[in-house]
């Protein structure tokens, strides 16, 4: 079987100064795979495609009171995925279903400090906690539907003044590969068996 992989960063950054005068930066980080469909036309392999949207991302952030970021901050992001080319979900053409996980990232002084944030997610029952640190979709994503996964974030009133100056990164890593052919079995490896077992019973 032939298999091909693509890798997409897209990186957005936002300064912020914020009470305890550390320097936040946010960013995306998004990966995709596609494998063969094992269609054979002419001697050929046609190839599913993956690409998607993430909808209401770190980009633009309302916080209380402008360019200060306080511990224990509501940052109201919703984050949606979306199996499309673009945001109204009209670009479709070519597209298959997805499996998508997604990693939380926060580190302070190039340490992982994800103790201090807080996910509250919008379908707790649908998303399964691996020990890899993904979260895993129990689902598949349909060409042109969109998936949420969060109501918001918080930022731990454990912050302290300790991490003064200190630059912290906050990030999501967004993994999706298509339903057909099996392809998460050989791919996401560290998959827990929870989510092995709920995706089993979709097919």
């Amino acid at each position: 079987m032939q298999k091909k992989t693509y890798k997409l960063s897209i990186l957005s950054y936002i300064a912020v100064s914020v009470v305890i005068f550390f320097v936040t930066f946010f960013t995306f980080l998004f990966t995709g795979a596609y494998f063969s469909s094992a269609q054979i036309v002419v001697g050929q392999i046609t190839l599913g495609q993956l690409d998607f949207r993430v909808l209401n991302n770190f980009s633009q952030i309302t916080l209380s009171e402008n360019n200060l970021f306080m511990p224990d901050e509501i940052i109201y992001n919703s984050i949606r995925i979306l199996n499309a080319r673009n945001d109204e979900g009209t670009n479709v053409d070519g597209l298959v279903p997805f499996f998508v996980r997604i990693q939380p990232i926060l580190e302070l002084n190039n340490e992982p400090h994800l103790e201090f944030l807080q996910i509250v997610l919008n379908n707790p029952t649908k998303w399964v906690q691996g020990s890899d640190k993904y979260l895993y979709y129990k689902g598949t994503v349909a060409v042109g539907e969109q998936i949420i996964f969060n109501d918001y974030f918080t930022l731990s009133y454990l912050i302290d003044n300790s991490y003064e100056n200190a630059p912290l990164l906050l990030a999501l890593k967004i993994d999706t590969i298509q339903t057909s052919e099996n392809a998460y079995i050989n791919s996401w490896i560290t998959a827990p068996q929870e989510w092995l077992d709920s995706v089993a019973n979709l097919f």
